[in-house]
């Protein structure tokens, strides 16, 4: 049970950033076997359908496979590291929490990591929470900056010293965090330009 539980878990974080799809998508539970993917329960070929005049380069499948189905060549390329500088010491970034928006300083170079075509995460980045505005513009004073060990920290720290009654104290940093310009860790993330793939010892 605790395997099955991991399982899902990382199908959960997989498939969290998965395009948004007319219709909502579905999670097949599948067997690939002879050169034909097989229903997991009934052993029947799964075939998909999807209008080409719409989707004319064909629609979006993600798999989730184990490594040593793959070839050596394709392995090594799923196993490479890359890291590279998201945003640089000293830049704010802004998140809302309720109806007050708090400014952020990294106090450390952020980074990105990816493993192969893993969607990437960000590295553990000191920072500091400065300061909060409520939805009027209006300074929050006296504020008392904390320091932190990461956003999501810095995240739900914040949540729970102003909010200690919410129901939750969590969130995707990606969409939560943004810049002064209202641009999103997401979108940051999603549009970087990776530099040559150097595998990190």
């Amino acid at each position: 049970m605790l395997f099955f539980n991991k399982y899902i878990m990382v199908l959960n974080s997989y498939f969290s950033d998965f395009p948004s799809l007319d219709g909502g998508n579905a999670h097949l539970d599948v067997i690939f076997k002879d050169g034909k993917f097989l229903d997991f329960e009934t052993r029947k070929e799964i075939k998909l359908e999807y209008d080409g005049k719409r989707h004319k380069d064909g629609i979006l499948v993600k798999l989730v496979v184990p490594l040593f189905a793959l070839d050596t060549i394709s392995k090594e390329d799923h196993l490479q590291k890359r890291k590279i500088v998201l945003l640089e010491i000293g830049t704010i970034l802004y998140f809302g929490v309720e109806n007050l928006s708090f400014f952020c300083e990294l106090e450390q170079d952020l980074y990105l990591n990816q493993v192969g075509n893993h969607i990437a995460k960000l590295s553990t980045c000191k920072c500091k929470v400065i300061g909060a505005e409520d939805s009027k513009g209006k300074a929050l004073s006296p504020f008392s900056s904390k320091s932190y060990d990461s956003l999501n920290q810095a995240y739900t720290g914040t949540s729970i010293h102003f909010f200690p009654k919410r129901r939750y104290h969590t969130g995707n940093v990606f969409k939560k965090f943004s810049l002064k310009d209202f641009t999103r860790l997401e979108y940051l993330r999603d549009t970087i330009s990776w530099e040559s793939p150097t595998d990190k010892k």
